[in-house]
């Protein structure tokens, strides 16, 4: 079942909106409110996908010795964004744990 809160109830529960930036890039809505499941779930998949290209990119200089800049000129970029979104994922996680423990009957 999805967790719906629109950003006045997300407010209430004593949360910043959104307080990080990257959170509107992922953000589904649905009639005026936040599907926070389904906006969680879109960023651990993207996360997965980066944190899968920055393992390969670790093998890929083990067994190479290559410098990163070697093979790709965005593996800090890979890296800044896999950590922003578990950022982001924690800080969705918080507002559905609060929502969850009594504040979502709004």
């Amino acid at each position: 079942m999805p967790l719906m809160l629109s950003i006045e109830e997300i407010g209430v529960l004593g949360f910043e909106w959104p307080k990080h930036a990257l959170i509107k890039q992922y953000l589904i809505m649905e009639s005026g409110g936040i599907d926070l499941a389904q906006t969680v779930e879109r960023m651990q998949s993207s996360q997965a996908f980066h944190r899968k290209q920055i393992n390969e990119a670790y093998a890929f200089k083990s067994q190479t010795g290559a410098d990163y800049a070697d093979f790709t000129d965005r593996f800090d970029d890979i890296v800044r964004l896999e950590r922003e979104l578990g950022q982001s994922i924690a800080h969705l996680e918080e507002i559905m744990a609060a929502a969850e423990k009594g504040g979502a009957e709004m």
